[in-house]
């Protein structure tokens, strides 16, 4: 007998809460990784160039997405739904990278093995993530999409600035091994959601409960990679999607490059603490979480994902301009408190509208392949922009850093403006 719980096709707020949640356990890895990590490497005298390394290696399996996401499209258990089982094996797998980590003896010492123990809870999470997103494509409406990026990443940044702060604290009072154990519990409560919630009515809750494979899901279900590979090319070489992916790359790095930049820039260059600066990127990444949830997918849904890009750049732009031209207001902490908070909202409002847009772009049979690629080509721009900080600080002081951001933000301006997403979707359409 099957356990009559509401299914989120039929929901449009249960659609919410659980892609929200799902994006939250992301941003747990990502706080950790990117902040917490980085923030208490710098403090023990980790060089510059080390804590970069760390942050590209242990996050560089997120642009590897593409090799999971067509076997997400091949196979999958589908009377328990197209990505609910990969949903699971994700959450299982990033529970036992952050146990591995728990057991490297003397971390500050073996940071090569922290760091391969780092990148395999990376690399579940980005399987998590993909079926996530696949999921999302294939059960949120189009008119949903940009409120439900709103709350997705407002969820994922909130989820990544409780971890950056909360981790900070406990690796400071607990050390890293009973750190990296608790945060992989916590990750694992999240699959709460997968195990609950089915994705069309009529299929099995758990895999020895009652229920069938939705006709839904079986109409979709690719049966050869020849289909999968001849489909995905179809639709990436699209002009608008070719430019979309250089978008994509460019942006990541402005993305990695200034989460490399932060911890150095903070702790050894103007002498705060770790947990000063943890609490800092935390505080910062709330409020630009909760104003992507409150108001990032009404002002996208308003202007079109498209205008609401080029205005957060353009804001985007003036800050990282701003702060590289008051280098002797650095010393006061409201300067560098009001500088990360506008970069920590306006990049997730970017990232929202940008996804958003992503999304749209999808065709559904291979919608978790696709999104993935656009995905795999922004992380390996977030690994690439914070691996070359290490060259980047031999020659540029921190002003010339901020200008660099800069620099890229003016070629990704110059992007977005050669998409054009009604012609992207009518060549779709004709696919």
């Amino acid at each position: 007998m099957n356990i009559n719980l509401p299914v989120l096709t039929e929901h449009r707020n249960l659609r919410y809460i659980t892609v929200t949640a799902l994006y939250f356990a992301q941003g747990i890895q990502l706080g950790l990784m990117n902040v917490a990590i980085p923030a208490y490497l710098a403090a023990n005298g980790i060089s510059p160039a080390m804590v970069g390394s760390f942050i590209g290696a242990s996050l560089l399996p997120w642009s590897l997405k593409f090799f999971c996401a067509p076997l997400m499209d091949r196979f999958t258990y589908l009377p328990l739904g197209r990505r609910r089982p990969w949903i699971l094996v994700g959450l299982v797998g990033a529970f036992a990278g952050y146990v591995s980590m728990s057991l490297v003896a003397d971390p500050l010492n073996n940071l090569v093995t922290l760091t391969i123990c780092a990148a395999i809870a990376s690399a579940f999470t980005a399987i998590l993530d993909v079926a996530v997103d696949g999921m999302a494509i294939e059960v949120l409406p189009v008119e949903e999409q940009p409120r439900a990026n709103g709350f997705m990443w407002g969820g994922k940044v909130i989820g990544s600035a409780v971890t950056a702060a909360g981790a900070a604290y406990l690796l400071n009072h607990w050390g890293m091994p009973r750190t990296f154990f608790t945060i992989g519990i916590v990750v694992m409560g999240f699959g709460l959601f997968p195990i609950l919630f089915r994705e069309r009515s009529g299929e099995k809750l758990l895999p020895w409960t009652a229920g069938e494979v939705s006709a839904f899901a079986l109409n979709l279900q690719l049966e050869n990679w020849s289909q999968i590979f001849t489909k995905l090319w179809k639709a990436i070489s699209l002009p608008s999607s070719l430019v979309l992916l250089l978008f994509g790359f460019l942006n990541g790095i402005t993305y990695g490059l200034f989460d490399a930049i932060m911890p150095v820039f903070t702790v050894q260059h103007l002498d705060w603490s770790d947990t000063n600066f943890s609490n800092l990127a935390a505080t910062a990444g709330i409020i630009g979480g909760l104003t992507g949830m409150l108001i990032g997918g009404l002002v996208i849904e308003y202007i079109g994902r498209i205008r609401s890009i080029q205005f957060f750049l353009v804001c985007y732009l003036a800050v990282v301009l701003v702060m590289g031209l008051v280098q002797s207001q650095w010393n006061h902490e409201f300067v560098i408190h009001t500088f990360a908070i506008c970069i920590y909202t306006l990049r997730t409002l970017i990232l929202i509208a940008l996804f958003a847009l992503a999304m749209s772009f999808c065709w559904k049979p291979i919608g978790a392949t696709q999104f993935a690629v656009y995905m795999a080509i922004a992380n390996l721009g977030i690994s690439s922009g914070a691996a070359i900080l290490g060259p980047l600080e031999r020659f540029l002081d921190f002003s010339q850093l901020f200008y660099a951001l800069g620099f890229f933000t003016v070629l990704i301006l110059c992007l977005i403006f050669l998409i054009d997403p009604e012609r992207h979707n009518l060549r779709l359409k004709e696919l």
